[in-house]
């Protein structure tokens, strides 16, 4: 019999407060965001005793049969609480044992299972050896290795003139060119819009790129924008340039106790100033920097295109894990 147990959380004031003190807890783990991003989600509680040592956010199939990735909510999956006075090696061991508790109990309860773990999840080897010997594919968890990148905009907040900023310093030529280049013409940012005009810039872009969103994405994508907002823990950032500070691009950002978080970004159908995206994101650092934020997590470096582009602000490159297995 395990000494470990796993209780539905019925507290989401506690379940909150965990998350903050959790090396693996993000914005993505709150019920607040969950409440408005996705339909069926659970949390649970896996205690020792009567001791809380990790808590289990899933994403839930509409029939509740299986436990599903979602495109609004980045990581979630197993989180621990902190070590405390632990010894190191101590509690490694207890991690990897809770971690095989929790794959034993999704297996027993759930058909398909998919999690999306955050960067500081970093034993993968419960999921790996799990049924180690068996020959069936559908035994095994699969796992698809993805990045992101932390950004650190803790300088802009202590320099009179950001362009004298160490972060500056460090940005990719062409990205100091192009602030340079947006503010020369007058380029401003304003801290304004909504998640339904944001969703329509953001159809636009996708479609252009051969990649069509479903109407229900964008509606869950404007309510979760608008929710966020209303909550105080987002704010949506409008580029505009002279004349008249015409729209060019948007982007949202989002942020827990820990860090920002990168959540979407669009250009204004029709834009094209080769400086937009710089200095939008730019720009936004500027003001959670001075809201006291230190750490931005761009959230996905997972293709050439936007993997270049985040990275060339200087951020450093942070590996996480999706994993997966299916019954067939």
């Amino acid at each position: 019999m395990s000494k470990y147990t796993i209780e539905p959380v019925k507290d989401s004031k506690a379940w909150n407060s965990f998350v903050d003190a959790s090396p693996q807890g993000t914005l993505f783990s709150k019920t607040y965001y969950l409440d408005a991003a996705v339909s069926h989600w659970q949390m649970y509680w896996i205690c020792k005793g009567q001791q809380v040592k990790a808590g289990l956010c899933l994403v839930l199939h509409e029939l509740e049969t299986s436990v599903i990735l979602d495109d609004l909510v980045i990581y979630n999956g197993l989180l621990f609480a902190p070590d405390g006075e632990q010894k190191a090696a101590k509690a490694r061991l207890e991690r990897f044992a809770i971690t095989e508790f929790v794959i034993a109990w999704l297996t027993e309860h759930y058909c398909d299972i998919a999690l999306a773990l955050a960067p500081q999840f970093e034993d993968m080897r419960p999921f790996l050896w799990h049924r180690y010997h068996s020959d069936r594919d559908a035994d095994k968890f699969h796992l698809d290795l993805r990045y992101t990148s932390y950004l650190d905009i803790y300088t802009l907040a202590n320099s009179r003139d950001p362009l004298t900023s160490a972060l500056f310093v460090q940005l990719e030529a062409i990205r100091q060119r192009n602030i340079r280049e947006a503010i020369k013409i007058g380029a401003s940012t304003m801290l304004e819009g909504n998640g339904t005009q944001f969703c329509h810039d953001y159809a636009v872009l996708m479609q252009h790129q051969g990649q069509p969103q479903e109407n229900g994405k964008l509606r869950r994508m404007a309510h979760l924008i608008d929710q966020l907002l209303n909550d105080g823990c987002a704010m949506m950032f409008q580029t505009g340039i002279p004349p008249d500070q015409q729209p060019i691009y948007s982007t949202v950002f989002a942020w827990d106790r820990k860090r920002a978080y990168y959540l979407f970004g669009a250009p204004a159908p029709g834009a094209s100033s080769r400086f937009m995206g710089t200095i939008a994101f730019w720009d936004a650092f500027c003001w959670l920097a001075h809201q006291g934020i230190r750490i931005v997590d761009l959230e996905g470096a997972n293709s050439p295109q936007r993997g270049w582009f985040k990275l060339s602000f200087g951020g450093d490159l942070r590996p996480y894990y999706q994993v997966d297995k299916h019954a067939k």
